[in-house]
């Protein structure tokens, strides 16, 4: 059974907490084939009986592999002075202000966070197991899966007129964004950059999972 690392933002975090993420969707590298070839011939069976074999980063090669795999979630933490992991994703001040919404950085902030990539595997809360895997361009997301993303608009505690999508920007409530629109964004704001924006259109490995809140070694115990 493949039991691999995955990485998630503090916002993404909340969402498995909260049960408002149940997907996720990742680049795989290398792209299935070159764009060029969607015209060949053998391009629309070769996708639909899965023919092709990919290796992402959460080692499951070809999209009918991969269901039943554990994957352990890695996030943004600090030790305390007894090594006890403590999570920037809903950790609080002694005034209740959630950690998250200070810069990371912020000398006013007191704690010194460690990015989610040296998140070691035993201080790890989440495990994900895998129950549906699909290989798929980016923009074939639907509306419900945007949602099952962690897409769902939510008022500021703040303001009742101010929503927030999921990666903490702000839009008014004229004219409301859809899940998608903020998926579209969330996206962006991960990939962009390297190359595999929205507009770019990747393949995809589209993950479906179960949220267990317990260490991958526990949940194998």
């Amino acid at each position: 059974m493949n039991t691999r690392p995955i990485l998630f933002s503090g916002p993404m975090g909340r969402a498995l907490l909260d049960g408002r993420k149940t997907q996720t969707r990742r680049v795989l590298k290398p792209q299935p084939w070159n764009p060029e070839r969607e015209k060949d011939a053998d391009f629309d069976g070769w996708q639909s009986h899965h023919a092709f074999q990919v290796k992402c980063r959460q080692g499951i090669v070809s999209s009918c592999h991969g269901v039943g795999s554990r994957l352990w979630v890695r996030e943004a933490f600090t030790l305390t002075q007894h090594d006890h992991p403590v999570y920037r994703a809903d950790a609080t001040d002694q005034s209740g202000k959630r950690w998250s919404s200070i810069t990371p950085g912020d000398p006013e902030g007191e704690v010194r966070w460690r990015p989610s990539i040296h998140m070691p595997r035993w201080a790890s809360r989440l495990t994900l197991r895998v129950t549906d895997v699909r290989v798929q361009r980016v923009q074939e997301i639907s509306e419900g899966d945007a949602i099952w993303e962690g897409c769902r608009p939510f008022f500021d505690e703040d303001n009742s007129q101010i929503m927030k999508g999921p990666n903490g920007t702000e839009h008014s409530m004229a004219p409301l964004r859809g899940p998608i629109d903020d998926f579209q964004r969330l996206w962006d704001s991960l990939n962009a950059r390297r190359g595999y924006g929205w507009d770019a259109n990747p393949w995809i490995a589209a993950y479906t999972f179960d949220v267990i809140r317990q260490n991958v070694d526990e949940v194998a115990a």
